[in-house]
């Protein structure tokens, strides 16, 4: 996978970049794909499909001249992945500038005559075009292609294949049609509270939506809870509240009235078509995101006569995969009958956010609490859902994303079923051809990443039932990946059933409800009842992480370093009447009990380490933190309450992808005029790969920020970021340096270069975040910025310093780098100069 191009890692800009490189057919440049290790020039001609609105042109190319199948018999899939340059450009014949909204399908990095665009549309979403002046003339358009298997296959031939679309601007405001999410109707009345659309300001001034409402034919009411402001270029999902609406049939209007700056008032009008659904039929649910964003699921309810608590089937869905679309909807068809609630979430995008991840695992968490709202909504009268632990079950990217929600939330497992799922990104398509690192700098990447390195989290799945079901012509996951599961699980004593279909490819009609799969569920849905039983030995790895869930009821709050997983080892006894815990851990610094949890032979006794002390555990000390002293004694936690600012917990936790964590809208803080066009694209990022809102500030307005739910960002030049509110931040930037204290309070003085940005995580309270995003000059910025998430799998740490030898070295380049410990200090494995 590419995703290398995340830090920048672009060998031309070792010449300059794309503008200073010489187009002519005798200019030769290094690679080592090609024969005598250079690459030329070659003119390749594209036909666009021109209307009076819009021009679309296919970008189709391969290097024919490039021994891919040698390649490929060495370094397998990861031979298939490159880069290239498109040098071209996009004529307005008009005498005037054109306002265009440019759509770069399958790219991630382009210009448009001088300005750098990072993020694009690689996955071809749609969402987030980017607004654009033409000016009159010839306008230059350099597209960076970036081949990767996961998105555009595994072809022995490997094609480049993206499209570029520009449509002409026609109105200040555009609300996208395509992008209307509304749930279905029953009754006359919609199963969830929320609907979205997305609105893009086409204008060169801000616009304020201040009302939005819905128009039936019997009924007009008002949806939108608060005013939103979107600023030139950005696109926003407008929030609609939409539970007082009845008697409604086929279609409603939504009618939007906004303001510009200098106060006229607009309005613009459309129409939106009603699907209806039945209490028993699969239906389109909407609920809130936990950033508070709208996301919706397919619900299907089981069969009305069921007279007890269902259990709920948790589907995951592959890469590229709509949740509502034709596939994912017809995936239990032959089981008319299974006594399950069926919930099938997105993800918030086809590609589900972040591979199920961070972003994606807190979607489909969710969407099963909204199964609760949903019966309330629609007056269900049939059974009610189990709701302690469920059962997961998932296909290809759905299938690591089983293995992920297994191994991070094992108490809350009724089962594991994964189907041709992938192990791990890394395991997928290796990362051999990243440009060449420090070995720390390599060994940092691979601990941001392995969170998601479901082979080294392989012993958590002990005590869940586990279905692995694979293909074994498999050619899009190969069928190894779950071989290699189930080897490593019987490694550990872990059972797990295993059922390898012969001559079967990655995907057939019936695939989530094979004989093997029916068994399995049927066999596991109907364990509500049980209670676990901790076995007499069991062991269990933490990732640096917040996903991370109790197992057999130990909750693991902190680790004593970021730099490794923490590891658990219990044996079970049994002193007389009492059973008692002994537990033997590996960097992890404070736990605790968690009283919700069930199981059979709970401990009354635990004992840590090898302290000789037994920590008497009851009903109100279950929930009371044990920490670890420096000196490695255990104890009871005295503070009445120890989450303070200078300590990381919560949400807090994890590499710089617990940013996502946020519990409303992003704030995106610009602290310099001449960054407005990064702070736009941050935020389309954010809309683009995420399906989540930002809301675009000043400085100025940076105090209000931090009075609100969601997550900051915090882009800025120079000394223009605000100071944390954290006293001592281990991170700051001075007159002429940047300084790094350690852990050991040793100040490192990094002198500032041109070219020169970074990223930090900085702490806010109530386990919210900030990331500040910072660069030394423009061009350092622009480095920067591309390092706020947008693909899985990239591997930031909690902070990164770039020198300018990163837009061609990539990780390479990096001056510093690493993570930030429970107590916010740089942490001993970090890569500091």
């Amino acid at each position: 996978m590419y995703i290398e191009a995340v830090w920048g890692a672009d060998p031309i800009e070792r010449y300059g970049g794309i503008f200073q490189l010489d187009d002519n057919d005798t200019a030769a440049y290094h690679s080592p794909l090609a024969r005598n290790a250079t690459v030329r020039w070659n003119s390749r001609t594209f036909r666009p499909i021109v209307s009076e609105a819009s021009t679309t042109v296919d970008l189709v190319v391969d290097f024919s001249e490039i021994d891919w199948d040698i390649a490929q018999k060495i370094y397998g899939w990861s031979a298939l992945q490159y880069q290239a340059w498109l040098k071209g450009g996009v004529w307005n014949h008009g005498g005037t500038s054109r306002r265009v909204s440019i759509y770069p399908e399958g790219i991630l990095e382009l210009w448009l005559n001088n300005k750098h665009i990072f993020g694009g549309d690689f996955y071809s979403f749609g969402r987030a075009p980017i607004v654009f002046e033409l000016a009159p003339g010839f306008n230059v358009v350099n597209v960076r292609l970036i081949r990767d298997v996961r998105s555009m296959g595994g072809s022995s031939s490997p094609t480049a294949h993206v499209l570029l679309r520009a449509e002409v601007v026609a109105a200040d405001i555009d609300v996208d049609h395509d992008s209307i999410l509304l749930p279905d109707v029953i009754a006359g009345r919609f199963v969830g509270r929320y609907g979205s659309v997305i609105v893009r300001n086409q204008a060169t001034v801000w616009i304020n939506i201040n009302r939005v409402r819905v128009i039936t034919d019997e009924q007009s009411a008002v949806v939108l809870e608060q005013n939103l402001t979107i600023t030139p270029g950005q696109s926003r999902p407008v929030r609609m509240r939409i539970d007082n609406l009845r008697n409604l049939t086929k279609s409603i209007k939504l009618v939007f009235d906004y303001e510009l700056p200098d106060a006229s008032s607009h309005r613009i009008v459309c129409e939106a078509q009603l699907r209806p659904a039945n209490h028993s039929s699969l239906q389109r649910m909407t609920f809130l995101h936990p950033s508070g964003a709208v996301s919706y699921a397919t619900l299907r309810p089981p069969p009305e006569k069921v007279d007890r608590e269902v259990a709920i089937l948790l589907n995951l869905h592959g890469a590229g995969v709509d949740a509502d679309g034709d596939l994912a909807r017809h995936m239990f068809d032959d089981a008319p009958d299974l006594p399950a609630w069926i919930v099938t979430p997105t993800g918030m995008t086809s590609w589900s956010g972040d591979d199920w991840h961070t972003w994606g695992f807190a979607d489909a968490l969710a969407a099963v609490e909204a199964i609760l709202d949903w019966i309330d909504l629609v007056e269900w009268q049939g059974p009610d859902p189990y709701t302690s632990k469920i059962l997961v079950a998932g296909h290809s990217n759905g299938g690591q994303g089983t293995w992920y929600f297994a191994s991070h939330q094992p108490d809350r497992v009724l089962g594991a079923a994964a189907a041709s799922g992938y192990l791990s990104i890394e395991n997928y398509v290796p990362y051999v051809h990243w440009t060449e690192a420090d070995p720390l700098q390599n060994a940092i990447l691979h601990v941001a990443r392995s969170n998601f390195r479901h082979e080294l989290l392989a012993e958590n799945f002990a005590g869940i039932p586990i279905l692995q079901q694979h293909g074994s012509s498999d050619d899009n996951v190969p069928v190894y990946h779950s071989r290699l599961m189930n080897t490593l699980l019987c490694q550990l004593g872990i059972a797990a059933k295993y059922s390898e279909m012969p001559g079967t490819g990655h995907w057939i009609d019936g695939t989530m409800t094979t004989p093997s799969m029916m068994e399995f569920y049927l066999a596991h849905l109907n364990d509500t009842d049980a209670v676990s039983t901790a076995p007499v030995d069991f062991a269990f790895v933490v990732p640096n992480s917040h996903d991370m869930g109790p197992k057999y009821g130990i909750v693991v709050d902190q680790l004593s370093s970021p730099d490794r997983a923490g590891h658990i080892r219990v044996s079970v006894a049994q002193n007389g009447s009492v059973t008692r815990w002994h537990l033997s851990t590996q960097n992890i610094h404070r736990l605790h009990f968690d009283p919700g949890v069930q199981i059979s032979n709970s401990p009354v006794e635990v004992m840590l380490d090898d302290m000789a002390h037994v920590f008497h555990l009851t009903n109100k000390t279950k929930s009371r933190s044990l920490v670890q002293a420096e000196a490695n004694i255990w104890a009871w936690e005295v503070a009445l309450d120890w989450r303070q600012l200078d300590k990381r917990y919560g949400r807090q936790r994890g590499a710089l992808d617990a940013i996502l964590r946020s519990e409303g809208v992003f704030e995106v803080v610009l602290c310099s005029n001449t960054s407005f066009h990064l702070a736009v694209q941050a935020s389309r990022n954010f809309l683009q790969y995420f399906g989540a809102d930002s809301n675009i500030i000043y400085r100025e307005e940076y105090a209000e920020a931090l009075t609100r739910r969601g997550n900051i960002v915090t882009i800025g030049l120079g000394r223009t970021i605000p100071r944390c509110a954290m006293p001592r931040f281990p991170i700051s930037v001075e007159h002429d340096r940047l300084l790094l204290t350690t852990g050991s309070s040793k100040t490192v003085s990094i002198p500032l270069r041109p070219g020169m940005g970074g990223v930090w995580l900085r702490p806010l309270p109530q386990e919210r975040l900030e990331l500040v995003v910072w660069g030394h000059d423009e061009a350092g910025l622009q480095q920067a910025i591309r390092l706020i998430p947008t693909l899985t799998g990239a591997g930031q740490p909690d902070f990164v310093i770039l020198g300018n030898e990163a837009r061609w070295k990539g990780v390479g380049g990096a001056v510093a780098m690493g993570f930030l410990d429970r107590d916010w200090r740089i942490s001993s494995a970090s890569y500091i100069p």
